[in-house]
């Protein structure tokens, strides 16, 4: 995320993503995305669409084993609970210890090494950050073509990584060591709905397909999912995590941006790069304005300006110069379609509130609103 960066008024730069809301939907109250992204200055909306409980389904996983057949390349093993849940479950757990024993073992952290260990497994593979995101990046960037690889996973987040790595020529078995459930925090999932419906996030994060599919049917559910899919990709930019999020969007008719590899750094990457696409460019008078999520940045300062006043100010900036009228602005801005003419007069009264000069913003008498020229 190496990009240019407007200057505020006392001469320092303000953050590259600050003024922008960024959602992020996947497994975890909160993720690591969360905390890349807000070190840039993005306000992050986190939302756990669907629970992934540590807890294997017995079928699941035996099945899962009976395909691994022949030899293995590698095993990638991304807990050390995951492994032993694993072994718990198998009917022979000394033929799955003797086919994995050949493989290279590539263990998540140090712990889920030691539990390989105790099992009686030697030279094990484990990365410093210890991260199973970082075991995938070795595979996907080490030419995983042609390779027999059974992954256990912890979360329906990993199946991106399994899904990367089939797309780049690998033989992949999956044993998920987890079930999921709904979400405990379902008022979270209704929030996120309404945002996304209402065009009041700047960009939306889809971290796993487990998630984004229950999200997308809780919107269906509550009448909300042609709102919903009418704002993204159009309105709203939906970035996936990876192939699997992103063929769930698609389904829908939403064509979302996906990053190059599955991981946090090219994700975050990519909804910056959406989020800083989606901001508008106008020339106010003698002034440069750039309008983002909910705030404006003017001649490099950065102002905060509320929903409604910021959305009236994107819409004058799409054309500047040019005069909205109220029956403009009600369809331009999703926020104002059912008020009346007097609330449209004080978004823009709050709207000159919040600038510098109020002057920037004009009323033509009997006719409507524009940006100075």
């Amino acid at each position: 995320m190496v990009l240019k960066r407007a200057h505020s008024a006392g001469g320092a730069p303000p953050a590259l993503l600050a003024g922008f809301t960024i959602a992020l939907i996947g497994h975890r109250r909160r993720h690591r995305l969360a905390d890349l992204l807000e070190q840039h200055g993005a306000r992050i909306v986190s939302v756990q669409g669907v629970r992934a409980v540590p807890q294997p389904d017995p079928d699941l996983v035996r099945r899962a084993t009976a395909a691994l057949g022949g030899p293995l390349d590698d095993l990638l093993a991304g807990s050390a609970g995951g492994v032993r849940a694993w072994l718990r479950v198998v009917p022979d757990p000394e033929r799955l210890l003797a086919l994995v024993g050949s493989a290279r073992l590539l263990a998540a952290d140090a712990r889920t090494a030691d539990a390989l260990r105790g099992f009686g497994l030697r030279d094990i593979l484990s990365t410093p950050a210890g991260s199973a995101d970082e075991l995938y990046r070795y595979l996907l960037t080490h030419q995983p073509a042609g390779r027999r690889i059974v992954a256990q996973l912890d979360a329906p987040i990993q199946a991106e990584g399994c899904a990367s790595l089939r797309l780049h020529g690998a033989d992949v078995v999956e044993v998920p060591t987890y079930v999921t459930e709904p979400p405990n925090d379902v008022l979270g999932v209704r929030r996120i709905v309404e945002l996304m419906s209402r065009r009041q996030v700047d960009a939306v994060g889809w971290l796993d397909p487990v998630a984004a599919g229950h999200v997308l049917r809780f919107a269906a559910d509550h009448g909300r999912l042609p709102a919903v899919v009418a704002q993204l990709g159009t309105h709203i930019p939906a970035v996936c995590r990876g192939p699997l999020g992103a063929a769930v969007l698609r389904a829908h008719g939403v064509r979302p941006r996906t990053p190059p590899l599955p991981f946090d750094e090219e994700t975050a990457a990519q909804l910056a790069d959406a989020v800083l696409d989606r901001a508008v460019h106008a020339t106010v008078g003698s002034k440069v304005l750039e309008v983002r999520g909910h705030a404006a940045l003017l001649d490099g300062q950065l102002f905060p300006i509320q929903q409604g006043p910021i959305d009236v100010l994107r819409a004058l900036a799409l054309e500047p110069g040019r005069v909205l009228s109220s029956a403009d602005v009600r369809r331009l801005v999703p926020g104002l379609t059912d008020v009346d003419d007097h609330a449209i007069e004080m978004a823009v009264s709050r709207l000159r509130r919040s600038l510098p000069d109020a002057e920037l913003v004009q009323t033509v008498i009997r006719h409507g609103y524009r940006l100075a020229v």
